[in-house]
């Protein structure tokens, strides 16, 4: 039976506008670059306000898709279903999966950096695992990506994907619900490039590492959302940041 809209955008749009809201205090640094190679550019509060406005919508959006199609193709969120105890579980099992994914992205962060070339490294050495960078990782990345790109778009694809190519199923199979989390966590880290190409220019090497590298944490989240919930996907996440940010500055 579908959730009713209204109990997910109440109980989830309000996470959403907090993930927006830790996101904000990151984007001067991410802009920067970008304002100081356009002419003309709108001043950095207009970018700002913009931003918070679209990064709104978009999640808006999302919570109403996912609504709409996790239920239908079986998926959870333990907060709209008021589960508490099966949230706890889901917390508790998300944890080492995020940390591991963590140490998986910086061991992959650090092979591969060398390949990258000059411009790269000058690049990354100016970018610092600050505790607002971390703390918007975890929101922004721990609940608005989760919002947009499992709860909205893993559930819309596994039930288009099912209902094109598997009509006659009672339920989505496991290698259509595979399929589509597979095709969100690549499209996760194509999301990415944008912000990549705002430090350094693209080039082959740089755009594969950038898919990479989040195209991993984007199949642990996405089976985590499909074989347990939302919440064990957002958790995930948000520790995989921690991880990134202690191992980075013990390495």
């Amino acid at each position: 039976m579908s959730r009713p809209l209204p109990r997910a955008l109440l109980t989830l749009l309000p996470l959403g506008l907090a993930a927006v809201l830790g996101m904000l205090p990151t984007l001067p640094a991410m802009l920067g670059p970008l304002t100081e190679r356009t002419p003309g550019a709108p001043p950095m509060a207009t970018l700002l306000a913009v931003t918070a406005a679209q990064l709104t919508v978009l999640v808006a959006l999302s919570v109403a898709a996912g609504a709409w199609a996790a239920p239908r193709a079986g998926f959870r969120s333990r907060l709209v279903d008021r589960d508490w105890a099966a949230l706890r579980a889901d917390t508790r099992a998300a944890l080492l999966p995020g940390l591991l994914t963590g140490a998986v992205i910086v061991a992959l962060d650090r092979l591969t950096g060398p390949l990258l070339g000059d411009a790269w490294a000058r690049a990354a050495a100016g970018q610092e695992r600050t505790l607002a960078v971390t703390v918007s990782g975890m929101l922004y990345g721990g609940i608005g990506e989760e919002l947009q790109m499992r709860w909205a778009l893993v559930s819309v694809l596994t039930v288009g994907f099912w209902r094109v190519f598997q009509r006659h199923s009672v339920r989505p199979t496991r290698a259509v619900i595979l399929t589509a989390v597979v095709v969100v966590a690549v499209l996760f880290g194509i999301g990415h490039l944008g912000a990549v190409a705002a430090l350094v220019p693209l080039t082959p090497a740089i755009v594969a590492r950038t898919v990479l590298l989040n195209a991993v944490g984007g199949v642990v989240y996405g089976l985590l959302f499909t074989r347990r919930s939302l919440e064990s996907a957002m958790v995930a996440h948000a520790v995989t940041h921690v991880a990134i940010t202690a191992l980075t500055l013990l390495l």
